[in-house]
């Protein structure tokens, strides 16, 4: 063997180890941050992923969403922006707890009179929004953990937080990241942790190695197609999002169609159906995060006809719901919610 491949050899394995070394760096040091899910994938927008995109927003069912509308602008910007990127660090926090009527049938307990009439005329909230925003959150731990990797690796290594926010395909960067598959109802699923996860990124121009892209699937499974109650979820792995109640509480500005309201039930802010019964939940696991944990005080999960309509004013409104997703509608959408779960819940 001749010196200069001697000494090629030993570069390669250097770079080796030293590749490996960051990854493992990556990961444990995300890992203490408390993420709960961690993968590496290269930094590139999937052709794949945007044709199924296209060809969905294409049927209309994106409906009335402008960023997404405008997504072909977005998207030109944003490469432009981290155009140095090379590597995704693709993160997920475990955000998922049992609401109080489900801890109250594993233990095999009736309901009090006063649980069940707070539960029938009062408005249901998506577990995404019992704590506190899942944006500023996991921000503010994405600060912490790009601080740990800009002292871990070489000065002038960069980082670009992003928490659903800039106009890439998350779910998609996830699976190729391992961390999972993308379901019928089109949420990622985790062997570890079902359906529950916050999804976010961190952008480097570290070239780190990939992880292995999971090829899971949900089979001839179809419950959640099946449970939709509007009929939303698609067979082709879509979500009609003008019979979506999550778009029609949260997204949609104006009245929700005659015919869909009786179907909301007592939906006020988003809708956990198609997650509740997929069979990856029987996975899930309480969050340890306690910015995600709900309290009685928070009226996290349930809010009732007064707690809305007694609001004056969109400032009252955004002072009482500023801390979590719920301030994400605004009072005229929040006013409109609560009439229809009245309505439902006067019919029942």
């Amino acid at each position: 063997m001749g010196r200069a491949h001697f000494q090629l050899l030993c570069r390669s394995r250097i770079d080796y180890e030293h590749e490996h070394m960051n990854i493992s760096t990556v990961k444990q040091l995300a890992r203490a941050e408390g993420f709960h899910a961690v993968g590496i994938t290269p930094f590139t927008i999937s052709a794949e992923a945007e044709k199924h995109f296209f060809d969905w927003r294409a049927k209309g069912y994106a409906a009335e969403m402008k960023f997404i509308a405008g997504y072909e602008a977005r998207r030109d910007r944003f490469l432009e922006e981290i155009g140095w990127a090379k590597s995704v660090i693709a993160l997920g926090v475990n955000y998922y707890q049992e609401s109080q009527d489900e801890i109250r049938k594993a233990n095999k307990k009736d309901f009090s009179p006063d649980f069940r009439n707070r539960a029938s005329a009062t408005g249901k909230i998506a577990r995404y929004a019992w704590g506190e925003d899942y944006h500023k959150v996991i921000r503010r731990r994405h600060e912490k953990l790009i601080r740990k990797f800009s002292g871990a690796f070489a000065s002038g290594a960069r980082f670009y937080s992003s928490v659903d926010t800039q106009p890439v395909f998350e779910r998609e960067m996830a699976r190729r990241a391992g961390l999972g598959f993308i379901g019928k109802q089109s949420q990622l699923l985790s062997l570890e942790f079902g359906p529950w996860l916050f999804l976010s990124e961190i952008f480097t121009d570290l070239e780190l190695e990939p992880d292995t892209p999971y090829a899971g699937s949900c089979g001839t499974c179809r419950l959640c197609v099946d449970h939709c109650p509007t009929g939303a979820i698609q067979n082709n792995y879509e979500v009609n999002s003008t019979q979506c109640i999550s778009y029609l509480t949260i997204e949609h500005p104006g009245e929700i169609p005659p015919e869909i309201q009786p179907k909301m039930k007592n939906w006020f802010f988003g809708c956990d159906e198609c997650l509740t019964i997929c069979p990856y939940t029987a996975k899930a696991r309480p969050t340890d995060w306690e910015e995600f944990r709900a309290s009685e005080e928070k009226s996290a999960q349930w809010v009732g006809p007064d707690d809305i309509l007694s609001i004056k004013s969109q400032g009252e409104f955004r002072r009482k719901f500023g801390h979590r997703a719920l301030a994400r509608i605004r009072l005229k959408q929040a006013v409109r919610n609560m009439k229809i779960v009245i309505q439902n819940s006067a019919e029942s």
